[in-house]
């Protein structure tokens, strides 16, 4: 979010130029125009403030105004991993979670819940191709229950997800771990709140709520 200094400077820079133009014109300036710079700035950051936080979400503005895809919410969550039990040799099953988006127009965060820990994206950025499409780039931490970090101890790795759909029903990609594991991850099913466990994961969509 733009910071009240960059947007001050910002509009003091315009204003100079369009005093300027102005001028050149033959406009008669006067330097008492700028006595409300203050409040110019401050009504310019209550609005980009409730831009960035509910505005942008507005059906109104998407599709022309604003492109970037709407992800806030939890989302089903399917994990393949390529991690092989020591013991016996073999590739573990799917696992199933949530992803829990909290997102503004300038920032996304994401956390994986499943049964055996939860990953939280350090940092994330969405980007748009040139076909128009959204992938999601990011970072993120995962820890286990304090009960397996025997066999899985905190890590970190990164992930790639390709946005699906127009508005978004799916994303799916891969990642990979600084322990020489990786998978693919697929979410759908978006449900616009957020929860904070697996149990309540569980209850939101046994309720079939929206």
């Amino acid at each position: 979010m733009i910071e009240r200094l960059h947007l001050s400077t910002v509009v003091l820079v315009a204003a100079i130029v369009w005093g300027f133009v102005l001028i050149l014109d033959g406009v008669t300036v006067s330097i008492t125009w700028l006595r409300h710079l203050s409040v110019v700035t401050g009504v310019l950051l209550i609005l980009l403030a409730a831009f960035d936080l509910y505005l942008w979400r507005l059906p109104i503005l998407r599709s022309w105004f604003v492109k970037r895809p709407l992800l806030d919410g939890t989302w089903r969550a399917e994990i393949r991993s390529n991690w092989k039990n020591p013991e016996t040799g073999r590739t573990i099953d799917a696992i199933s979670g949530f992803m829990v988006a909290r997102q503004t127009f300038s920032r996304l965060s994401l956390r994986l819940l499943t049964p055996e820990s939860q990953s939280e994206i350090l940092g994330a950025e969405v980007l748009r191709s040139d076909d128009g499409s959204y992938r999601i780039i990011g970072v993120y931490r995962n820890e286990p229950r304090l009960g397996v970090r025997d066999r899985s101890p905190i890590h970190y790795g990164g992930l790639v997800l390709q946005v699906v759909g127009t508005p978004p029903v799916r994303l799916a990609g891969h990642y990979w771990t600084d322990r020489d594991t990786a998978g693919e991850i697929a979410l759908s099913d978006r449900r616009a709140v957020h929860i904070d466990d697996m149990t309540s994961g569980a209850d939101l969509y046994a309720a079939g709520a929206r």
